[in-house]
């Protein structure tokens, strides 16, 4: 099994990192491990009181961070780790992802949400499974992110090299255009990978689009129509919020292409928003320009669990209907 960074080598065995502690002989140092934690959330203040002791003993505790203030400074000042764990929900851990995944450390979700479909574990999984996940060996998936950029009206269109950045964004999930108040239809020119042929694609009606990678695929995406998408696949899906158009369907494709989206009709609230977190306003004539971001989130998983079995379990995927 392939292992993620997950302790720090000591000693002249530390050149043979594939088994944990080194060669025979050899001796690990704790895994540093930083805690990023909702502290918005009671049960989340109540659980670091046991359990940031319990950890202290296992590992070499490098912080022990609010997620307000992390969003706040974006990171900065964060120490070096090898195991981050964010406690809170799915969307405290969307913003999280955000500020880790430049860091390259890998990243596990404690839940004290509602769903938990990306914070997967809880404390006790957690204790259970310490082992391993000193050890580096758990599963895990390398998920993609996306960047995003507005970009002014007068940028010329589909030339990556004379954009004129309004706004740029960083996804987990999904880059999503809403129509806003007055809540007239909005229309985008909807272009993929466009630098060869200098055109868009299709012009698209209706209450919005969504830009989704793997990770959100079960979010507004599957609301919006469009597919669910393995997390390990390297691609992103296109689906329309109420299109004006029965032939209108949702698409999947490689990662490595570049979106571009060209607002042509926009209400006085047509908005990016990023992760289910409003971001920018937009106008007509402005572009949305979405690419793969450099680097992927390493995401620890839960050995109790699967992909299929949560979303069986937690989305209700092909679950029967019920007699009653």
């Amino acid at each position: 099994m392939q292992r993620y960074t997950a302790g720090r080598m000591a000693g002249p065995d530390a050149k043979n990192p594939s088994q944990p502690g080194g060669q025979p002989g050899g001796k690990a140092d704790p895994p540093r491990v930083l805690l990023l934690a909702n502290t918005g959330k009671p049960p989340v203040v109540e659980a670091l009181k046991t359990f940031v002791p319990w950890l202290k003993d296992r590992a070499d505790v490098v912080g022990v961070e609010e997620t307000r203030h992390t969003k706040e400074t974006n990171g900065a000042g964060l120490p070096d780790a090898d195991l981050a764990m964010v406690l809170g929900g799915d969307g405290t851990f969307l913003s999280q992802a955000r500020i880790l995944v430049d860091r390259e450390v890998p990243v596990l979700g404690v839940n004290f949400g509602k769903v938990g479909f990306l914070a997967e574990w809880d404390i006790e999984h957690v204790k259970a499974h310490w082992e391993r996940l000193a050890g580096g060996v758990c599963r895990h998936t390398r998920r993609i992110m996306i960047d995003v950029d507005v970009l002014a009206e007068d940028t010329p269109v589909y030339h990556p090299n004379g954009q004129q950045r309004l706004h740029t964004f960083l996804a987990m999930n999904d880059a999503v255009i809403t129509a806003g108040p007055p809540f007239r239809m909005v229309e985008f020119e909807v272009a993929i990978e466009p630098a060869v042929v200098q055109r868009p694609a299709v012009t698209v009606a209706g209450d919005g689009l969504v830009v989704a990678t793997p990770s959100g695929s079960t979010a507004y995406n599957l609301s919006s129509g469009g597919p669910i998408v393995s997390p390990g696949v390297e691609a992103l899906m296109i689906s329309a919020i109420s299109p004006y158009t029965l032939a209108f369907r949702p698409i999947v494709f490689g990662a490595d292409c570049d979106v571009w989206i060209t607002v042509t009709r926009a209400n006085e609230g047509t908005t990016l928003v990023i992760d289910g977190q409003p971001a920018a306003p937009l106008k007509e004539g402005q572009h949305v320009r979405i690419t793969q971001h450099p680097r992927m989130l390493t995401l620890i998983q839960n050995p109790e669990l699967t992909y299929w079995s949560m979303l069986a379990h937690k989305m209700r995927w092909a679950v029967r209907p019920r007699r009653d």
